[in-house]
C-alpha cells in the first residue's frame, strides 16, 4: 500500500522483525542500515529520552544517502530492568544470565518511534512503554532457548514471539512495541506529517488482540 505519492519513504532498520511488521500490515518502505553505534544512556538522563535519541539517531543517519525531499523513520527498543538497560547479549553466556535474572519477574518494554521530514527539517517522535511479565522458565529451558541462538540478536535476550521458548506470560500495554515498532505510534507519526494510511485491523485482528486497550481495535469498534 502506497502511503504517500511524490516523496520516497525509506525506514533506518536492520530489523527482521520491524520489515516484517510493516510487511504485515501492507506499508511500502525501502530499507537502509542506520550508521553509527549506539551510545550508553547517561546517568541523568530519563529512560524515555535516552529511547528517543536513539530512534531518532537512526533515523537521521541515512539522510545523507536518500533524496533531500524523502522521508526517514528509525526506531529503536530498550528493556528497562532494575533501573538499568539491557541491549542486545554479548554472548551466549551473557543471554543465559539475562534470561535467568528476568524469569519470573516484569519489567518495561519501551520503543520509540522517528519520524523525520527532511525537506521541512520537522522531526516526529513518540514512545511506548510496555509492561511484560516473564514465566518461571528453568535453567534447561533457558540453556535450550539460547543454543537456538534467536536471543543473540534481541534486546532483553528474548522474542515475545517465540513460540518455541513462550518466554512472555502476560504484558500491559502494546505487543508490537515489545515484538519493535508500536503500529499506534507509527500511525499517529504517520498523521502528524500528513502522511495517510489505512491499515486493515480486521485482517490482522488475531495479533492486535494480543494488546491491551489497543488503540487499533477501539478505532474500528472493537472490545
Amino acid at each position: 500500500m502506497e502511503i504517500n505519492e511524490g516523496n520516497p519513504l525509506f525506514f533506518a532498520t536492520s530489523s527482521p522483525r520491524r520489515k516484517q511488521i510493516l510487511d504485515m500490515i501492507n506499508l511500502e518502505f525501502d530499507f537502509i542500515e542506520p550508521i553509527g553505534d549506539e551510545r550508553t544512556k547517561m546517568d541523568q538522563e530519563s529512560i524515555f529520552d535516552y529511547v528517543e535519541s536513539l530512534a531518532i539517531q537512526k533515523a537521521k543517519s541515512i539522510v545523507g544517502k536518500v533524496p533531500s525531499n524523502s522521508y526517514v523513520f528509525g526506531s529503536d527498543t530498550v528493556v528497562f530492568f532494575e533501573d538499568r538497560v539491557i541491549g542486545k547479549p554479548n554472548n551466549k553466556l551473557d543471554a543465559v544470565k539475562t534470561l535467568r535474572s528476568l524469569a519470573s519477574t516484569s519489567h518495561s518494554v519501551i520503543t520509540s518511534v522517528c519520524g523525520y521530514d527532511i525537506s521541512n527539517d520537522l522531526v516526529v517522535v513518540d514512545s511506548v512503554e510496555t509492561k511484560v511479565y516473564m514465566r518461571d522458565f528453568d535453567d534447561i529451558e533457558i540453556k535450550s532457548y539460547v543454543e537456538s541462538g534467536d536471543p543473540m540478536d534481541k534486546a532483553g535476550s528474548y522474542a515475545i514471539q517465540n513460540d518455541f521458548f513462550y518466554p512472555v506470560e502476560g504484558i500491559k500495554g502494546c505487543y508490537f512495541s515489545v515484538v519493535g515498532l508500536p503500529i499506534c505510534a507509527f500511525l499517529e507519526i504517520l498523521t502528524q506529517l500528513n502522511l495517510e494510511s489505512i491499515i486493515d485491523v480486521d485482517r490482522n485482528q488475531g495479533d492486535f488482540i494480543k494488546c491491551t486497550k489497543c488503540v487499533m481495535l477501539c478505532s474500528v469498534g472493537k472490545p
